[in-house]
C-alpha cells in the first residue's frame, strides 16, 4: 500500500501495510488467515473445534506436518491446530506454546527429537526461540527452503486460485528459481537501537524485533544484511545510547546509513542511486534511503526481462504500468513500444511519481511516456468509464494484491495481455481467481527465491483472454 514519501522501484511496495521490504524483523501475519481457514476445515471435519487447553509457556511434544504460509509448519494436537516456528515437516519435536487463540495456538521448537534431513545449524545466534523475527528458515538448507516455498505457492494456486492440481503442477514445473546469494543479499535494512554490556563497557548495536513482539534482539551478527552496509550500521551505532531507527541501504555504487532518533533531529536523508540498463540506455533511478528498490540485487533485472518476454510489447502499442514506483518496468515498456507507442505509468507516491517522471520523460519523451500520480483503483475506474484501451497492462500491486475493483475494471477494458508481479502467493491466488472470473487464463507463472532464509518469495504471472489463450 502506497504512502506519501515512499518510493518504489517495482513490485511490492514496502511493508507499510505490510509489504515485505520495510522491516527485516517484521514477519507477515498471513498465517492468521491460514489459521482461520484451518480452524474452519477442522470444524467441518469433526463438527466442533476444541478450545485449546494450553497456556503460553506450556511444553508439548508433536509431529510436524506440512508447511504453512507465513513461515510456520502445522502440527495438530487432537483438533487443535498449532503453528510452529523453527520446525520442518516430519520432525518429532517438543514445542513451547507462545500464543493461544479460540481454536489454534502458536509455538516454537525448543527440542528436536527426530530431525528432517535438511535441518542445519542456524548460522545466526539471534535465530531461535524468542529470537529475531526476520528469518524463518535459517535452520534449513537452501534446497529445502525452496521446496517449502514451492509447496506454499502450489497450495495458494489451488486453494485460493481455484486451479486444478494437474495445472498447478505443470505451471510450477520450474520450481522456485535460485538467485544465488543466500546471505548478504539484503540491500536495505531498518534497525532499532539497543545496547550491550561487554566486559563492563556499554556499546550501541543494531537490533531487530523479536517475532510478533516489540522487544528487540541484538542483530550484530545478521547474516542476510549486505555485509558492507551492516558493518557501517554497527560502526554508526557503536556510540549511540538513545532509542531510534537506523536505516541502511546499498545502491549501485555504495552503502549508506541514516540514524533517526525517536526524539530530536537525526541525520540528513541521503539519496540512493540505482542503475538499470534498459535497451541502449543506462538509466539512474534515485530513491530515499528508506524508499523502495528491489532488495535483492539480482531481482529487478529478472522481473523486467520476464515482463518483456511474456508481455511481448511491440512497436506502436499502448501499455499501462500500474503501481509503477520510480518506473523501471515502464522504462522497459517504453523502450519496446518506441516513438509510435505510448506508456502510462500510474503511481500514488508523489516522491516516486516525480522520480519516474524525471527519468522516463528525459529518456523517452512525454509523447511516449506519461507518468500520472494517482491511486490506481480510482485511476482504473476512470479509465474504464472513459473507455480507454490498452494492448497490455503490468500490475505490481501491494502485498494485499490488486483486488476486485481493479481487476473488474480491467475485465471491462479487456487488454490483450496482463502481467502481474506479486510478493504474496495467497494474494496472487486470489487475483488469479478474480481474473478467471473476468475471462482471463493463467498462461504462465515464475517464482524466485528472492528473500532467502525468510518465507517470502517473488512471483510473476502472465494472463491472456480466454478466446486467444
Amino acid at each position: 500500500m502506497n504512502r506519501p514519501g515512499r518510493s518504489r522501484g517495482s513490485r511490492c511496495a514496502q511493508s507499510n501495510a505490510t509489504r515485505e521490504e520495510i522491516y527485516a524483523a517484521v514477519v507477515s501475519d498471513a498465517a492468521d488467515d491460514h489459521a482461520g481457514t484451518a480452524d474452519d476445515d477442522a470444524a467441518k471435519s469433526v463438527g466442533q473445534v476444541r478450545r485449546p487447553g494450553y497456556q503460553p509457556g506450556d511444553l508439548v511434544r508433536v509431529t510436524i506436518g506440512k508447511v504453512a504460509h507465513g513461515g510456520h509448519c502445522v502440527a495438530r494436537d487432537g483438533n487443535l491446530v498449532i503453528f510452529v516456528r523453527h520446525a520442518l515437516p516430519g520432525e518429532d519435536v517438543t514445542v513451547r506454546i507462545t500464543q493461544t487463540a479460540r481454536s489454534y495456538a502458536r509455538a516454537e521448537v525448543i527440542d528436536v527429537h527426530e530431525a528432517h534431513p535438511g535441518r542445519i545449524r542456524p548460522p545466526c545466534p539471534a535465530f531461535g526461540p524468542g529470537g529475531c523475527g526476520g528469518c524463518d528458515f535459517l535452520h534449513a538448507t537452501s534446497a529445502v527452503q525452496r521446496e517449502l516455498k514451492l509447496q506454499v505457492l502450489r497450495e495458494a494456486l489451488e486453494r485460493h486460485g481455484g486451479l486444478p492440481p494437474a495445472a498447478v503442477e505443470e505451471l510450477t514445473r520450474e520450481g522456485i528459481i535460485d538467485l544465488g546469494a543466500t546471505t548478504g543479499w539484503r540491500t536495505r535494512m531498518r534497525y532499532r537501537t539497543t545496547t550491550v554490556d561487554v566486559d563492563g563497557e556499554v556499546h550501541g548495536v543494531p537490533a531487530l524485533r523479536a517475532y510478533r513482539s516489540d522487544d528487540v534482539v541484538d542483530a550484530s551478527s545478521c547474516v542476510i544484511a549486505d555485509a558492507t552496509g551492516h558493518a557501517q550500521a554497527r560502526e554508526r551505532l557503536a556510540d549511540i545510547r538513545v532509542p531510534g531507527d537506523l536505516f541502511m541501504a546499498r545502491d549501485s555504487f555504495e552503502s549508506r546509513v541514516m540514524f533517526q532518533p525517536d526524539q530530536g533531529p537525526g541525520d540528513d536523508q541521503p539519496s540512493m542511486c540505482h542503475r538499470l540498463r534498459v535497451g541502449e540506455n543506462l538509466l539512474e533511478f534515485h530513491t530515499p534511503i528508506d524508499g523502495f528498490w528491489q532488495v535483492h540485487p539480482e531481482l529487478i533485472s529478472r522481473i523486467v526481462d520476464t515482463v518483456l518476454a511474456w508481455g511481448v510489447p511491440e512497436s506502436g502499442e499502448r501499455w499501462w504500468d500500474l503501481y509503477a514506483g520510480v518506473g523501471p518496468i515502464a522504462a522497459a515498456l517504453a523502450d519496446r513500444v518506441g516513438p509510435s507507442g505510448h506508456v502510462v505509468a500510474v503511481e500514488s507516491s508523489p516522491i516516486a511519481a516525480d522520480e519516474a517522471r524525471r527519468v522516463l520523460e528525459t529518456a523517452y519523451g512525454r509523447d511516449v511516456v506519461a507518468v500520472q500520480q494517482h491511486d490506481v483503483r480510482r485511476w482504473i475506474r476512470t479509465a474504464r468509464d472513459e473507455r480507454a484501451r490498452a494492448d497490455g497492462v503490468v500490475l505490481d500491486p501491494p502485498r494485499t494484491g490488486a483486488g476486485k475493483s481493479v481487476i473488474e475494471a480491467l475485465g471491462a477494458i479487456r487488454p490483450g495481455r496482463i502481467v502481474v508481479v506479486a510478493c504474496d502467493p495467497v494474494a496472487l491466488g486470489r487475483d488469479i481467481r478474480l481474473l478467471a472470473g473476468q475471462g482471463y487464463r493463467l498462461a504462465g507463472i515464475r517464482a524466485w527465491d528472492a528473500f532467502p532464509q525468510t518465507h517470502h518469495l517473488e512471483s510473476i504471472a502472465h494472463f491472456l483472454p480466454d478466446q486467444i489463450s
